[in-house]
């Protein structure tokens, strides 16, 4: 009889760890690179928006577009809210701009797919800046 319980006990702890297994990783950092080209649009807050060439983040896939948008009273040469809507949900971050070509854009949560997104992405361009590239690391949760 004492055996039996050892192995309902086990089993039970497997159940508990396999459930607390993806709250684990879901706080865990991941790869996260996208390729973005901006066309002029003189209806958009900052005259402009981007969209996704490619991205290797399933939920953010090519064709989105980010908005970008000022944070007044900030310059927004410096500092601007950047935008990202897909089908089941929107994120909105923050651009802090070190040169005309080098950002660093932070996102802390967003809504629908993207609620408790977090995102850190150093943003470079190509050298005519016909491409924009963000590299850094996202994850879910806490």
């Amino acid at each position: 009889m004492l055996s039996i319980k050892r192995l309902v006990t086990v089993i039970g702890v497997i159940v508990a760890l396999t459930a607390l297994a993806p709250v684990a990783s879901a706080g865990s950092h991941q790869g996260f690179h996208l390729d973005k080209t901006c066309s002029e649009d003189l209806s958009e807050p900052l005259g402009f928006f981007c969209t996704v060439q490619h991205s290797d983040f399933k939920w953010i896939p090519a064709g989105t577009d980010i908005r970008y948008a000022a944070i007044p009273p900030l310059d927004p040469a410096l500092v601007q809210a950047a935008t990202i809507e897909i089908r089941n949900g929107t994120t909105t971050g923050v651009c802090v701009w070190s040169t005309p070509v080098d950002a660093i854009c932070s996102f802390d949560s967003g809504t629908g797919r993207l609620a408790q997104f977090k995102l850190e992405v150093v943003v470079t361009a190509s050298a005519d800046q016909s491409v924009w590239y963000w590299d850094g690391t996202y994850s879910f949760g806490g």
